[in-house]
């Protein structure tokens, strides 16, 4: 069986889908939800996590620098760098992973 593809939408369809995504979403636009933002992750044993008191360091799976994940009920829609922000911490976004997902 052949295997048929799609052609690449050209700028204005892309938009128009766009518009129509946003359009449905008019109606939702001021409800909240949660964004969570992945910092890394690690496994241990249970006897490690006993073992961890105030000023414990976790080491993370991920390199200093390399960009932090946006989830979305835990789908990745955005990566972002660390950045401070005054006295607290922000994100600055690098890359949106699949714009069809961002919505």
């Amino acid at each position: 069986m052949p295997i048929t593809r799609r052609p690449e939408k050209n700028e204005s369809e892309k938009a128009a889908t766009f518009v129509s995504v946003i359009a449905d979403l008019i109606p939702f636009i001021d409800t909240p939800f949660r964004l969570n933002i992945n910092l890394g992750e690690t496994k241990m044993t249970i006897q490690d996590l006993l073992d961890l008191e105030v000023g414990s360091i976790i080491e993370l799976k991920k390199s200093a620098g390399e960009p932090m994940d946006v989830l979305v009920k835990n789908k990745t829609i955005m990566r972002g760098e660390v950045t401070v922000l005054e006295d607290s911490l922000g994100l600055r976004i690098v890359e949106i992973v699949d714009l069809s997902k961002k919505v």
